[in-house]
């Protein structure tokens, strides 16, 4: 259904003589509240005021069940057809889940007659003869609360119909009949709730994780992207090296780049824009390479640099670089993939004189370079015990987490705001886009946090297992450490890179709680 706006939508107040409660839309024309909120009315009408609309109306009740069930069923007597209704979800609400109300409540002392709120914690299941009630805790139901929907604010749908107070000059909270024992009351009008919502446009999921998302489905990186611009496009262009983990969104970055290239060059560069991803067996040699940044240049400008088979003539392919920079060209080259050349030490020792070969071309200004990379250039070099042909003529640009604002985009583009929800994701995806589009596309599936979580953790094991594969052992000491509450040995260059990568949070807390479970796993297995 949606937020707490939403929900006020689907409320409407309940007059029976004197008294005074609240009902809701729960399917077209239907209105569901408690039995002791319209049970005086009988066989007369009840006054139905639905504020959304600003209509009156009145209705009939059809179905009556007295305490402890206190149920009651509504129908209009005259047709509504643009009134919305809640979504019922007949799953219990997960221990301290924030749930939400609203109402028409009026008594001596106060009157709410145009509408309130009220906020409550679940505190667990309660029983009055066989039926099954829902007991909140932290806040106040006072008279005219009772018939309220009671919003689970992590689902966005209701879960329960406000039943009675615990104490109505303290905020101890109160109880509610659950939506599961409406269901099973009134089977034909949960149906009707099923299809209600069955026929309301969806769509399809919108959220990706796994393969690179296009431009127009990029958000955040406000910052790398202001590195970047201040690089390749800089009056005389720079090098950048992208640094970042499997699946922290290098790949979708570079595509950024390559397509919305006049938000890091000026018009009058005129910046040719070729991208090479190394996975690709066709450049897994030099000279694959070379031929592949003739074919991509071509395919921009129309016209062949240097023939094909002047691609060993390092002369040849100068003189049609300078070619291209004489015109007024600005050739950037994006590599993405390097570990594809760099994973094993004969591999990248072919690359060897390439490097220094093209290291030789940018610091001449015929091309610049942005190569995407799970570690620095330097370190991927050490790692193999090879000197960086590289050094010195890149920055290093690290993605780590979105910008809140930027996590929080792509989650409303499947869900209406709440504060429980954005919560919930922060706490397993860790604003790591990845994780985050995972998270949403969870929820979205299965619409209940708790099922959502269990397979988010299906799903993103064999990821944490890359991811741990990758880090060093210096930085899974540091996770360790942290998860026992331990300081590691200074200085602490591990706990900075995993802050940068957005592996940890600067209070010391991983990422995600599943993947802290994930290395409390680790940490077992290592003891046993």
């Amino acid at each position: 259904m949606g937020n707490e706006d939403d929900l006020q939508r689907c409320t409407v107040r309940l007059n029976v003589a004197s008294s005074q409660g609240t009902g809701f839309f729960v399917a077209p024309n239907w209105i569901l509240t408690c039995a002791h909120v319209v049970e005086s009315a009988k066989d007369k009408p009840v006054q139905v005021f639905w504020k959304a609309g600003n209509q009156n109306y009145t209705a009939k009740v059809t179905q009556l069940y007295k305490y402890p069930l206190d149920l009651a069923l509504l129908q209009l007597y005259e047709d509504c057809l643009h009134h919305p209704c809640v979504e019922l979800d007949d799953t219990k609400p997960n221990t301290n889940d924030d749930l939400y109300i609203f109402g028409y409540p009026k008594n001596s002392e106060v009157d709410y007659s145009q509408g309130d709120s009220a906020s409550f914690k679940y505190e667990g299941i309660s029983f009055k003869q066989d039926i099954t009630l829902y007991k909140l805790k932290q806040g106040q139901v006072i008279s005219g609360f009772s018939g309220s929907p009671l919003l689970n604010l992590l689902t966005g749908k209701v879960c329960g119909i406000v039943h009675l107070s615990r104490d109505e000059s303290n905020d101890l909270g109160g109880r509610a009949v659950s939506a599961q024992v409406i269901v099973q009351q009134f089977p034909e009008i949960a149906l009707l709730n099923k299809q209600f919502h069955q026929l309301k446009p969806k769509g399809d999921n919108p959220f990706e994780y796994g393969l690179p998302v296009p431009p127009q489905r990029f958000y955040g990186r406000r910052r790398e992207i202001l590195e970047i611009k201040n690089r390749i496009g800089a009056i005389s262009p720079q090098c950048v090296n992208l640094v970042g983990l499997r699946r922290n969104g290098k790949t979708s970055l570079l595509r950024y780049i390559k397509e919305r290239i006049s938000e890091f060059c000026l018009p009058e560069q005129k910046p040719l824009v070729v991208f090479l991803d190394l996975t690709n067996g066709n450049f897994h040699t030099p000279d694959g390479i070379i031929e592949g940044l003739r074919r991509g240049i071509h395919k921009l400008t129309g016209n062949f640099p240097w023939l094909k088979e002047d691609n060993e003539d390092g002369f040849a392919v100068e003189d049609g670089l300078q070619l291209l920079v004489d015109e007024g060209y600005r050739l950037i080259i994006l590599l993405d993939e390097f570990e594809a050349i760099a994973s094993k030490k004969d591999r990248l020792e072919l690359f060897q004189d390439w490097g220094e070969d093209w290291r030789s071309k940018a610091s001449a200004g015929l091309l610049t370079m942005v190569i995407a990379s799970k570690r620095p250039l330097n370190e991927v070099y050490e790692t193999l015990s090879l000197g960086s042909p590289f050094a010195n003529i890149f920055s290093t640009t690290i993605l780590g987490a979105l910008e809140e604002e930027a996590w929080q985009s792509i989650i409303h583009k499947g869900f209406t705001p709440n504060s429980a929800l954005l919560e919930w994701v922060d706490e397993i995806a860790g604003g790591l886009p990845y994780y985050v589009q995972m998270a949403g596309a969870m929820l979205w599936q299965y619409g209940n946090q708790k099922i959502a979580k269990n397979e988010f953790n299906f799903q993103a094991k064999p990821r944490f297992e890359e991811l741990w594969k990758d880090l060093t052992e210096l930085e899974r000491l540091a996770f360790h450490h942290k998860l026992r509450g331990g300081n590691l040995p200074i200085p602490n260059l591990a706990e900075d890179r995993l802050q940068r990568h957005g592996l940890l949070r600067k209070n010391g807390r991983l990422f995600s709680c599943v993947f802290a479970d994930f290395v409390k796993c680790k940490s077992k297995k290592q003891t046993i």
